[in-house]
């Protein structure tokens, strides 16, 4: 599989080594062995009039885990070679890597190429950075956790914070099937995300790195189109006053209710002195409870938005906070990152750093 996945890019590494400023100066030599260790090939280029020699390794897709086993088989490999006028660069090539395991091979110095042609080399007097957006089949790999099923098992790895758990714990407290909870942890074992320890069906795990799940997860939801908002107006005296009221009308009707955004984050951390819109999901048998509150349907003046929901994976985690069910605070979060607005981003960064921990280095990047 991946010698197909080495000829298929080839043509492309090398153009993007041109665009770069180098200059190819000899044919790919496929599969070179010295002593033990095996390459998968190396290129002779030149760089402003330095010859390099490029010993490529290749791999399906890259993760942490993965790359820390490239980087073991470069180096072995590269110490085995005998000296030579070349300046000697490692790297990695694949389909996709991930923003870890790219900042893991930056830490080391060590060059990468994937599909999409980003293009990293790090060397004497040499510095290459080419940054480009993954496509949708990379980002399909690299996103797959955030979505569906596997993001609802994500969601409850989140929940046993510094507690070890095992498969059927987690299918159990997620509800999705063990074959799901398992195909999450093996992703998440490859991320280096949790820590394990036992084997077979004893095997138990633990969150490790919380902040990488988090900023990946909101980098994530930030890339992404905002879930529908149906928006109306309800006749209220206050914003509290209206979640009364949705309550007690979602207890006599039967109707599960969550809610999220912006009063959802001052609840769990209170920070803004005025909220005047309220955000909720609303299970099936929404259209008449909303008939009952009387809300009518507007485009503007709402102070009630209601978010498209899926009851196969929203309320999962919903809390009751003293009279209110609204959204735990990983799900606000996320939800106020999609809102996008500048005081929704105030109060996320301001509940990640009260309630979530692991404040977002990056968050002052973006602004």
């Amino acid at each position: 599989m991946k010698e197909s996945i080495a000829f298929d890019m080839l043509s492309e590494l090398t153009a993007s080594l041109t665009e770069a400023g180098g200059e190819i100066t000899s044919e790919p030599m496929f599969e070179p062995q010295m002593g033990n260790s095996r390459a998968d090939f190396l290129i002779d280029a030149r760089f402003f009039d330095a010859p390099l020699k490029l010993v490529v390794e290749v791999k399906r897709s890259a993760f942490p885990r993965d790359v820390r086993e490239a980087i073991w088989q470069l180096k072995k490999y590269i110490a085995a070679m005998p000296p030579g006028n070349s300046r000697v660069l490692p790297l990695l090539m694949a389909d996709t890597i991930s923003p870890g395991a790219r900042a893991l091979l930056r830490g080391e110095k060590i060059g990468y190429f994937d599909r999409s042609g980003s293009l990293y080399l790090s060397a004497d007097n040499l510095f290459v950075l080419v940054e480009k957006p993954a496509s949708k089949q990379q980002a399909r790999s690299l996103n797959n956790l955030f979505v569906g099923s596997r993001a609802q098992a994500l969601h409850a790895v989140w929940t046993f914070k510094d507690q070890w758990f095992g498969v059927h714990e987690l299918a159990e407290r997620a509800s999705v099937s063990p074959t799901t909870a398992s195909q999450v942890l093996i992703e998440l074992e490859r991320r280096e995300w949790v820590n394990s320890k036992g084997a077979g069906p004893s095997k138990e795990r633990i969150l490790s790195n919380p902040r990488a799940l988090l900023d990946e997860w909101s980098s994530y939801v930030a890339s992404i189109k905002p879930k529908p908002l149906r928006s109306y107006y309800m006749r209220m005296t206050n914003i509290d006053e209206a979640i009364h009221e949705i309550d007690r009308t979602c207890d006599e009707m039967g109707v599960r209710y969550e809610i999220s955004g912006l009063m959802a984050g001052q609840i769990h951390a209170p920070h803004l002195s005025k909220i005047s819109q309220l955000h909720c999901r609303i299970d099936y048998g929404g259209e008449r409870l909303l008939r009952n509150l009387g809300a009518k349907v507007v485009k503007e003046g709402w102070n009630l938005g209601v978010i498209d929901s899926d009851p196969r994976h929203d309320f999962l985690f919903r809390q009751r906070v003293g009279h209110v069910w609204v959204t735990d605070p990983l799900q606000t979060y996320l939800d106020l990152l999609q809102l996008g607005s500048g005081r929704s981003k105030e109060l996320a960064e301001h509940l990640r750093l009260t309630k979530l921990g692991y404040p977002n280095d990056k968050a002052s990047d973006t602004d």
